[in-house]
């Protein structure tokens, strides 16, 4: 009995050593899960705002797309407008 309290008095620093680092060691995994946690909650955020900027971009997109078509149609029948008014004056103009 004498030996086994002077083993444990000898082992004492050692075992409370170890007895830390294990209480430590489970401390950092529970930060890690943590920290992973938040991660992927993060990261599920930020996906879904790209989804929802890439469909507004595309919606951007083809309303660009409507708006030039209409603009260019515009434009051509602005041109054919002013050609036929030319035609109409170099007619009356005599030569």
């Amino acid at each position: 009995m004498q030996e086994l309290t002077t083993q444990i008095r000898d082992w004492w620093g050692v075992m409370l050593s170890l007895l830390g680092l294990a209480v430590w060691s489970v401390r950092l995994e529970a930060r890690a899960r943590t920290n992973t946690a938040a991660l992927d909650r993060e990261t599920a955020r930020l996906a879904e705002e790209i989804r929802a900027l890439e469909a507004r971009w595309q919606r951007q997109r083809a309303e660009d797309l409507a708006a030039r078509q209409r603009d260019r149609e515009e434009t051509n029948a602005l041109l054919r407008e002013l050609r036929a008014d030319i035609k109409t004056v170099l007619q009356r103009v005599p030569r």
